[in-house]
């Protein structure tokens, strides 16, 4: 009876390190998860801030807002075709 005595004691002790290591990465798997989220919404936010970045360069490239600052803000105006001269070399 000790035999089986001892075999029911070691079936048990495995059975508590099994439960324990299932607790245990069930915990790791969560945690991994609440990474993968916070991380997801961090490259959700930087990618919504690059769009705004390329929008935001898009105008202040524009040809016709360059063309406007410098006649409002320099006086620049395009030359009439008297006033322009080719050069040919």
């Amino acid at each position: 009876m000790t035999h089986a005595m001892t075999l029911v004691a070691l079936l048990a002790a495995l059975n508590f390190c099994s439960a324990v290591g299932v607790v245990y990465f069930k915990y790791l798997s969560r945690q991994s998860f609440s990474e993968i989220s916070s991380s997801q919404q961090e490259i959700d936010r930087l990618d919504v801030e690059w769009n705004q970045l390329q929008i935001e360069e898009g105008t202040f490239s524009e040809h016709g807002r360059i063309e406007r600052a410098a006649q409002e803000r320099l006086g620049m105006s395009l030359p009439d075709m008297e006033e322009t001269v080719m050069i040919i070399q």
